[in-house]
């Protein structure tokens, strides 16, 4: 068995223990997470648990790790008075669990602070919409529980890949978002429910950022034409981007030419609080005519040594708009 086997087939069971032991079986109600994200991919995996790739069980560890560095963090300051997987119930028609990842409780003031974790690649300028559902869930949870309490909630997203943090306070409990919320939770229960029981139910979509990431994509109605609307934004987005790249990188590299040419005659100077100088790298360089000359000297070729290899990117060209 080779080690990224050991690896898929370990952190599998690792995933499916931590679910069992911090969740239960999520079969039987819906988490606050659940009413943030796509229903249609909610009750899927539900009624047809698919098994995480390796991609996305070290993403889960990674949420885990988050989780560790933020409890020590808080516990090496001296803080005590924080519950951690702190599991709320809901009570209504639908079974609605919320685990929250830090409880913060302030006995004197009467205040219970929710502090939710989240790991990602790319910090976001502002939280996602199904984080901030999610947050809306658990602090309208809470306040049922705690109605002698003043409830807040905040989120702090660390990228682990980059060393970056950032810190999403100043939430509180909104009646009418979370009375919407539970209509939507009301919908995906009765949704599921009818599954269960044999009926052929249209599943609502909700496209989001993480539909790449997402088991069902392939067979997903909002994928199945040519033409994707609710994707528009984001590739605008892309392209803007692109364009900004581009223009920035031609004004950088004349820019930076400049400077350098100063440095190179002047040496070390220092302006504008940074200190410039010119550096120099080595790094090794394969000569391939003097490899390819030994090569053919032993009866051989560079050619046999080489082989093409596919790799994916992204193409984004200008659609023919003409009409038929």
């Amino acid at each position: 068995m080779d080690i990224k086997t050991t690896l898929l087939t370990s952190l599998r069971k690792l995933a499916k223990q931590h679910t069992e032991e911090t969740l239960g079986d999520r079969s039987n109600y819906l988490g606050a997470s659940d009413i943030g994200y796509c229903p249609r991919k909610v009750i899927l995996e539900k009624i047809n648990p698919t098994e995480h790739d390796l991609a996305t069980l070290l993403r889960f560890e990674r949420g885990h790790m988050a989780e560790e560095i933020v409890a020590n963090a808080f516990a090496a300051a001296g803080y005590t008075n924080f519950e951690r997987q702190v599991e709320v119930a809901v009570d209504g028609n639908v079974p609605i669990t919320a685990h929250i990842d830090f409880v913060f409780t302030s006995e004197i003031h009467k205040i219970k602070s929710v502090l939710e974790t989240k790991s990602t690649s790319n910090i976001p300028d502002d939280p996602y919409g199904s984080w901030e559902s999610q947050l809306y869930i658990q602090m309208g949870a809470l306040a049922k529980k705690f109605p002698d309490y003043t409830i807040r909630g905040a989120f702090i997203a660390l990228d682990l890949a980059n060393g970056e943090a950032e810190f999403f306070n100043g939430y509180s409990p909104q009646k009418t978002i979370f009375a919407g919320l539970l209509k939507k939770a009301e919908a995906l229960w009765a949704d599921y429910q009818a599954i269960l029981c044999g009926k052929e139910v249209e599943l609502d979509t909700d496209p989001g950022p993480l539909c790449g990431f997402c088991n069902h994509l392939t067979s997903c109605p909002r994928f199945e034409a040519e033409e994707v609307p609710h994707l528009a934004a984001s590739v605008n987005e892309l392209r803007e981007l692109q364009a900004n790249e581009k223009k920035f990188k031609d004004k950088v590299n004349p820019c930076k030419q400049k400077i350098f040419a100063i440095v190179q005659k002047r040496g070390s100077i220092k302006s504008g609080g940074c200190v410039l100088r010119a550096a120099t790298r080595t790094r090794k360089h394969l000569v391939t005519s003097r490899l390819d000359h030994f090569l053919r000297d032993h009866g051989s070729s560079i050619d046999e040594f080489q082989e093409d290899r596919s790799f994916s990117f992204l193409e984004i060209k200008k659609a023919n708009t003409a009409s038929a």
